[in-house]
């Protein structure tokens, strides 16, 4: 069975919000194979989803184009250390909210904590909809 990873949970939170929000507009869109890169303007609230957890240019310019556009969350995935979560804490103005996912050696449970994962970030990206602060949420892998 194939192994769902942080990049492949922070689409899966994209698809969530997409569903729940069949009328948010997608203001930006950049996919290929593996990653995805997405500003949603959801009830006015613009949201940022960057997967990518490895490429440091890609993630630099995703949150230069994310504060550009105004987004008020923004959504990624980083390790628990590096220079992802350096850039994630160099946001200027944004709270950053933490999720760690802790690894899982059965590979059915790895899936369904994945995708409980998603299912908490969207519940939380839905409580910075609410109250429309800025917002930086972060999947990271435990060890």
């Amino acid at each position: 069975m194939r192994d769902i990873g942080k990049s492949q949970t922070i689409r899966t939170v994209a698809e969530l919000l997409r569903a729940k929000h069949p009328d948010a507009s997608i203001e930006h869109e950049h996919r290929t194979r593996a990653e995805l890169r997405v500003v949603l303007n959801i009830n006015g609230v613009r949201i940022g989803i960057e997967s990518t957890d490895e490429n440091i240019s890609r993630i630099e310019e995703s949150f230069d184009l994310f504060v550009s556009r105004g987004c008020e969350v923004i959504i990624c995935a980083t390790r628990t250390t590096g220079r992802t979560v350096t850039a994630v804490k160099a946001l200027p103005d944004y709270e950053v909210v933490w999720f760690e996912q802790r690894a899982q050696a059965d590979p059915i449970e790895r899936i369904f904590s994945k995708i409980e994962m998603a299912r908490r970030i969207v519940e939380e990206t839905e409580k910075s909809i609410a109250r429309a602060k800025p917002a930086v949420l972060s999947h990271a892998a435990g060890r």
